[in-house]
């Protein structure tokens, strides 16, 4: 089996790391190579993390997030969970199902902070997948958020 990481990012879209063995934790971007989130063409935000299988229970993903602009708006990563199996009972082949998303606490900080969420691996699926970005949490327009980091584990 093989299974994949995918960055979408401003320059690269759909840049992939392919791994020969399947993976039960998943490492993307580091302190010193973030994903970004922009505004206008300036950084607001960076994040890193792992996506992983949390001993058979649950798909967790743990981020560091980090607010480049602190003291004004703040920032939060969000996670969508997604699992590979039959979505709809009329499909023959499994495709990722989208589940639910999640969110870590909002902060205004320039220093880095650690967050999880977790979601229960499901018993019809083979595999999960994290989309995961930062957002810059705004009153009055949409939140602008970073291209997603995808990675997936299998179980």
């Amino acid at each position: 089996m093989r299974f994949r990481v995918t960055f979408a990012s401003m320059g690269i879209l759909g840049a992939s790391v392919l791994l020969a063995t399947p993976a039960l934790a998943v490492d993307w971007g580091s302190a010193s190579n973030p994903v970004f989130g922009y505004e206008n063409g300036k950084k607001f935000g960076k994040m890193y993390g792992k996506f992983y299988n949390d001993n058979s229970v649950s798909a967790m993903s743990t981020t560091w997030q980090y607010d480049l602009r602190p003291g004004g708006n703040k920032v939060r990563v969000e996670t969508d969970f997604y699992w590979y199996r039959i979505c709809q009972s009329y499909q023959s082949s499994p495709s990722w199902c989208p589940d639910v998303s999640k969110q870590t606490e909002e902060t205004n900080t320039a220093s880095w902070v650690k967050d999880s969420r977790a979601r229960n691996l499901r018993f019809d699926s083979s595999a999960s997948r994290g989309g995961i970005d930062i957002c810059e949490i705004q009153a009055w327009s949409n939140d602008p958020c970073s291209p997603q980091a995808l990675p997936q584990f299998s179980y």
